[in-house]
């Protein structure tokens, strides 16, 4: 898992989700989601802006698997 490798990389213990309406964040030290502040905006990346993943491995309808 890249994230979990770059924790332990860089010790970046807690980690924010920076999706299209999600506000979630994440700490690798307790292994449990929290809340946290509200960013300034953007709080996502472009909508036009493809989402990060190998090329052709990302699934066209990806976001259909979102829970």
């Amino acid at each position: 898992m890249v994230a979990l490798t770059r924790f332990q990389a860089r010790h970046h213990e807690v980690i924010r989700s920076f999706e299209p309406g999600e506000d979630w964040f994440y700490d690798y030290e307790t292994d449990e989601g929290m809340e946290g502040p509200a960013f300034a905006s953007p709080e996502h990346h472009l909508l036009e802006q493809p989402t990060l993943g190998p090329a052709g491995k990302v699934p066209r309808d990806w976001q259909r698997y979102l829970h």
